[in-house]
């Protein structure tokens, strides 16, 4: 009796997985009608046309119109066209669909294989998708994913190379190479190569401050399943790290420079700067004037005397009587007794004259 029930068990569950498999497996046959992106095709199935996109990896998508390139839409036409290449229009395909989840636009989710080949592993394995580690259910099948996007890593293939300018190695890999290769120190004795080197360490700063702003803006894979965040969300850690060491290495240098920078301009300003008892330039020449015109007031006072001189001495008036000019130049020789005119009286003055009169 329990044998047979044990039996019984066995076989319902076997026809059940089969009715399970039966119901999540693709019709027969599965023909691709077209490759939309590098994760999703039209298929005619026996229902219909259908899209279906893989259920465990992720591809870049193709960017809107008038929208900025970014990591996740990075290479999706070569996503897209590497596809193409592995299930081209008329394939025939073999799909396992997810019977618990669709996407949210009506494609079903689904492993797909090609002539026994996982395409979905493929597309890993060529750098044009990247593993989405939350949809796997199979242990097994997550390593041998997650071995396949390191494997591309590696090499540089599809999102991980430097082919194209949107990829993050293209735009990392060379500010870690130019931070790798810093210009060399100049003489400590020249202002204006330092200045220089400054300058040179300062714009590799700036570049090496931005392409940390990248990296930190890539979602964790824990809140975001975009393709940035699935390729990156571990690696970009190392990055920022390694970036961050360089900055500061940079700030040293930078600070030393200055300093070095302001200890020469401070002993050049010491060096034209006059003596303490050396008189200022501009002293010199105030007493330079000064002495000239101390020299001119001299001059001036000179002049002025020699004026004032001739204006005191006297000078010689011309008289209309000759005689009194000649007496007022010329002094007596003699000295005769001359009557003054109180001893002498009018008889004497001019008495003959009246004495004739009367």
């Amino acid at each position: 009796m329990i044998t047979f029930v044990v039996v019984a068990v066995v076989m319902l569950g076997l026809t059940i997985t089969s009715v399970v498999k039966a119901m999540t497996r693709g019709d027969d046959p599965v023909v691709v009608s077209s490759v939309l992106t590098g994760q999703s095709m039209e298929v005619n199935r026996t229902t219909g046309l259908d899209v279906i996109r893989f259920q465990n990896v992720r591809a870049p998508l193709p960017k809107e119109e008038d929208v900025p390139e970014t990591l996740d839409t990075c290479m999706a036409q070569e996503a897209t066209e590497h596809l193409q290449s592995l299930a081209s229009e008329g394939t025939s395909l073999d799909v396992e669909i997810a019977a618990y989840a669709n996407a949210p636009n009506g494609e079903l989710w689904a492993d797909i294989y090609h002539a026994g080949n996982d395409l979905g592993l493929e597309m890993v394995e060529s750098g044009y998708a990247v593993v989405d580690p939350a949809s796997v259910d199979d242990p097994e099948k997550l390593e041998e994913l997650k071995a396949a996007q390191k494997q591309a890593r590696d090499a540089e293939r599809g999102i991980f190379s430097k082919d194209a300018d949107c990829t993050l190695p293209s735009y990392v890999e060379p500010v870690l190479e130019q931070l790798d290769d810093l210009p060399a120190s100049p003489q400590a004795n020249d202002v204006t190569e330092l200045t220089k080197y400054i300058g040179e360490l300062n714009n590799l700063r700036s570049g090496a401050q931005e392409a940390v702003a990248v990296l930190t803006a890539i979602p964790d894979t824990e809140n975001d399943d975009s393709v940035a965040a699935l390729a990156w969300g571990d690696a970009k850690e190392e990055y920022i790290t390694s970036l961050e060491g360089h900055l500061e290495d940079i700030r040293g240098l930078v600070e030393d420079a200055q300093d070095k920078r302001a200890d020469l301009q401070d002993a050049k300003t010491l060096e034209n700067s006059p003596s303490p008892d050396a008189p200022a330039p501009e002293d010199d020449q105030q007493d330079e004037q000064g002495q000239e015109e101390d020299q001119q007031d001299e001059q001036g006072q000179e002049e002025d005397s020699q004026e004032d001189s001739a204006a005191a001495e006297p000078t010689t008036e011309p008289s209309g009587n000759p005689a009194v000019a000649e007496a007022e130049v010329e002094p007596q020789t003699t000295e005769e007794p001359q009557a003054s005119s109180a001893d002498s009286s009018p008889a004497e003055l001019g008495g003959a004259t009246d004495v004739d009169s009367e």
